[in-house]
């Protein structure tokens, strides 16, 4: 095992951007005047299209909320929309939180000299992930950050510019993501997958199952896992003072071999 570079997942990986989704619909009901119990109809069926878009991929909430106002018999033209939107993404920024962990992960992995990158899907809207990713106060422990559909094609395109960039080899390289799908389209190539367990009030693009090479119950768990794999390899990279050794999440659970 000789790892060097490691890509992160943003939403669900490394910060919770989901929770305050129903709170965010109670705002864009109230500010198109819907009330009582029709709003809390509105919040019920807006995170149902959120499951079904997230699950099919389309982030591009331009698109399908015309079709969920029109439920409620609401007509919004485009100008009101657009507005709407740039309130929704800077709210769902301002009160998405960073997970426990994630922190003293990307600091030790920075400390230690990892190249660390941040490869996310875009929000359906150019830069608003990237402006996501500055407002959550992680962009500063990253060497790049790259979204996918706006920066590169897709994520085999991913590995082929980070491999290039970094001068590394496909099993140098560590993707660490909460998604079946993602973990699904890059495992041929060599990469190491970690897989994130999902603990949200979304469900359906996590129900598949995938074959990750680890799987962890957190991201906290990543430095266990890190220093798991370095000792079955006869490894040792560093020693932890025990003082200061974080508290970390119980032991991963390994999948198809590294």
């Amino acid at each position: 095992m000789k790892w060097k570079v490691f890509v992160f997942d943003f939403d669900g990986t490394l910060v919770d951007s989901y929770s305050c989704l129903p709170s965010l619909y109670g705002y864009i009901a109230k500010k198109i005047g819907l009330r009582g119990e029709i709003k809390e109809k509105f919040v019920e069926r807006a995170m149902e299209y959120e499951d079904e878009q997230e699950n099919l991929g389309n982030y591009d909430r331009k698109r399908w909320w015309p079709k969920l106002f029109a439920e409620f018999s609401m007509e919004i033209d485009d100008q009101t929309l657009d507005e709407l939107l740039r309130e929704f993404w800077i709210r769902r920024a301002d009160e998405s939180t960073v997970i426990e962990g994630s922190k003293d992960v990307l600091e030790f992995l920075r400390g230690k000299s990892f190249v660390t990158v941040i490869v996310a899907g875009s929000d359906g809207q150019r830069s608003v992930k990237r402006m996501r990713i500055e407002r959550s106060g992680l962009a500063i422990y990253f060497d790049d950050i790259l979204i996918v559909g706006e920066d590169v094609v897709d994520r085999a395109e991913v590995i082929e510019l980070i491999m290039e960039r970094y001068n590394v080899k496909p099993e140098e390289i560590v993707l660490v993501d909460d998604k079946p799908s993602v973990i699904d389209e890059v495992c041929e190539m060599g990469v190491t997958t970690v897989r994130v367990k999902f603990r949200g009030i979304l469900r359906l693009a996590w129900r598949r199952r995938c074959n990750p090479n680890f799987e962890i119950d957190g991201i906290g768990d990543l430095m266990r896992l890190f220093f798991e794999v370095c000792r079955d390899s006869g490894q040792i990279p560093v020693k932890i003072d025990p003082k200061t050794k974080p508290n970390i999440a119980p032991a991963f659970k390994k999948g198809k071999p590294a």
